[in-house]
């Protein structure tokens, strides 16, 4: 049987999950986590990894995809394998799609997703395969055909989230020029003046 460990930072949607899978008779949940600390105690504790962990990008103030070095680290300490990721999220921005697929999730689908795209999921991750509803993959190639990298997707994504620049630097690790750099590179290849622009994208 599959064990999953759920990282969110809403009750309902763990409770809701988790009684979901249970009921499948596939999967027990190995343990739950609300915060990236949580989730880094819990697989410390945990004795062996979890089959899947189901994550969502928005862990209160913490980045939900910080979740994804963690396990990769911890599993390569234990030489043991990295388990099959599953982003769930209520976010559909394909800037973000792409950011968790780039970071190792082997699938994301919407927290509106009923229980058998759920399980359609998790089997694909479990499989080594990717799931990623084609509605979601299209903007994504869009994006890519202009030349936006990684890191400046991930700009964007802040920007659609109405992160001021001065935030953007602080979660990135980056100064306030570097980001205005990167948006100034941004614009040209996306014909766009402002912020706003970007945002409406």
């Amino acid at each position: 049987m599959n064990t999953v460990a759920l990282i969110d930072d809403h009750p309902l949607a763990v409770n809701g999950i988790g009684a979901w899978l249970k009921s499948t008779g596939r999967f027990t949940i190995a343990g739950t986590a609300g915060s990236l600390e949580e989730a880094r105690t819990l697989f410390e504790q945990l004795e062996t990894l979890p089959s899947v962990v189901i994550l969502d990008i928005a862990l209160g103030a913490d980045d939900g995809l910080a979740v994804i070095p963690l396990l990769k680290t911890i599993a390569k300490e234990r030489k043991t394998a990295l388990p099959a990721i599953v982003v769930c999220s209520m976010f559909e921005d394909p800037f973000l799609i792409q950011n968790a697929c780039d970071a190792g999730a082997g699938a994301y689908i919407a927290k509106s997703a009923d229980i058998n795209e759920i399980i359609s999921a998790i089997d694909a991750a479990l499989a080594g395969n990717s799931y990623i509803k084609a509605a979601y993959q299209l903007p994504v190639q869009q994006w890519a055909a202009r030349g936006i990298s990684s890191r400046e997707r991930e700009i964007v994504a802040l920007i659609k989230q109405h992160v001021s620049n001065k935030e953007i630097a602080e979660k990135m690790h980056i100064s306030i020029r570097t980001v205005e750099n990167h948006l100034s590179h941004i614009y040209v290849k996306t014909n766009t003046c402002s912020r706003s622009e970007l945002a409406e994208l």
